[in-house]
């Protein structure tokens, strides 16, 4: 399983929009802040964040602690960098049981370096959204998306 993170921005054009869409050609005005979004970051890992952690049950419940909360489905509002704190909280107490193994990476670190790494993929994923909210979580109209 892959993930793709993206952070959003509130985006409120200068002027009315008229947007069409579908095949029917539908069509909607969008004139206010919680109308329209603007990705701002977006970032790929390509390894499987989960795929370390021993357990089961808490490969699924960290799979609903980002992937399910940060669903396009719902609300930007709802979608805030403090909703990611649940998953800081299980993350933590699955690495400091040590249920998330170290694994050789997909991806080497240069074009020509030939020798795998290995790498912690859910301590890695954990470090780089909080280096994220540590950016992002103080600006005003930010949400996340997790596909």
């Amino acid at each position: 399983m892959k993930l793709k993170f993206s952070v959003w921005r509130d985006f409120a054009p200068d002027k009315t929009l008229l947007v069409r869409f579908g095949p029917t050609r539908d069509q909607q005005i969008v004139s206010s802040d919680g109308d329209l979004l603007q990705e701002i970051y977006s970032w790929h890992m390509l390894e499987d964040p989960f795929g370390g952690v021993s357990g089961e049950g808490d490969r699924t419940h960290l799979r609903e602690l980002l992937f399910d909360r940060f669903d396009a489905a719902r609300p930007p509002a709802e979608r805030r960098f403090s909703a990611l704190q649940d998953f800081f909280v299980e993350a933590d107490r699955i690495i400091a049981a040590g249920s998330a193994e170290w694994t050789i990476s997909q991806q080497t670190l240069c074009d020509d370096d030939e020798a795998p790494h290995r790498l912690n993929p859910l301590l890695a994923l954990k470090l780089h959204l909080e280096w994220l909210r540590s950016s992002f979580a103080d600006q005003p109209g930010i949400s996340v998306l997790v596909r």
